[in-house]
């Protein structure tokens, strides 16, 4: 029972690493830059979703618009952080059934989330052509990707600075403002892209403090799989 114990505590510490995290995510940030090339070929700033904006604003403000170099960039930026990461815990090797164990927690998270978020209302989606459902498709794992790495590691975590190490304020409270204002501020976001309904963007609230909970306590790696599975459940019950 010990060992189960100790196994079952090794797979949660390791699996919220950064490392852990980008194995995971490095190979659906392939598959979606290589879906952006192919699908948006002809436009750079097609509409992506509402984490990708900001990146591909700042590309765009430094005159940097090529699509292959951007993926490129954004490709070898994954690989550089993963491998520092790895370096970083001096633990031997890859538990490659941690991998496939991230997966079903995603799955099972993202179920969740799924059943949660249909408690406020369902989102309606409207594709016709065969080529519109592969666009959603592929931006259903962009979103989980950018929008988990903006709105919840980085907003979160320099909140958690700023009111910890800044004003003072306790780690536990520092930790709850951060999630509760990364998911205003990622409902908020999606104004960019919708009209404003108050039960869409509450329902943008619940789920961003869903996903900042499950980002503080399983990593970016979960979060960003979790998010992509409700995406994917959200598209299903649409088809």
């Amino acid at each position: 029972m010990t060992k189960r114990i100790s196994l079952l505590r090794q797979y949660l510490n390791s699996s919220r690493t950064i490392h852990y995290s980008l194995i995971l995510v490095l190979p659906a940030l392939a598959i979606y830059e290589i879906g952006i090339l192919i699908l948006f070929r002809d436009s750079f700033f097609e509409m992506r979703n509402s984490g990708e904006i900001l990146l591909r604003s700042f590309f765009t403000s430094i005159k940097l618009t090529n699509p292959y170099i951007v993926s490129v960039i954004l490709l070898s930026l994954f690989a550089l952080v993963m491998i520092r990461g790895y370096k970083l815990e001096r633990k031997p090797g890859v538990h490659a059934n941690y991998l496939v164990f991230m997966l079903l927690e995603s799955m099972w998270w993202g179920v969740i989330l799924f059943t949660l978020m249909h408690l406020f209302l369902q989102i309606p989606f409207q594709m016709v052509t065969l080529e519109e459902k592969f666009a959603n498709i592929n931006l259903a794992i962009g979103a989980g990707i950018f929008e988990e790495m903006i709105f919840r590691m980085v907003i979160i975590t320099a909140l958690i600075v700023v009111l910890n190490r800044g004003l003072n304020i306790s780690h536990s409270v520092s930790n709850i403002l951060a999630i509760l204002v990364a998911a205003c501020i990622f409902a908020a976001f999606h104004l960019f892209m919708e009209s404003y309904s108050l039960p869409v963007f509450a329902q943008r609230v619940s789920g961003g403090v869903f996903l900042g909970i499950l980002y503080n306590f399983r990593g970016y790696g979960i979060s960003v799989y979790t998010h992509i599975i409700f995406n994917f459940l959200i598209l299903a019950n649409t088809w």
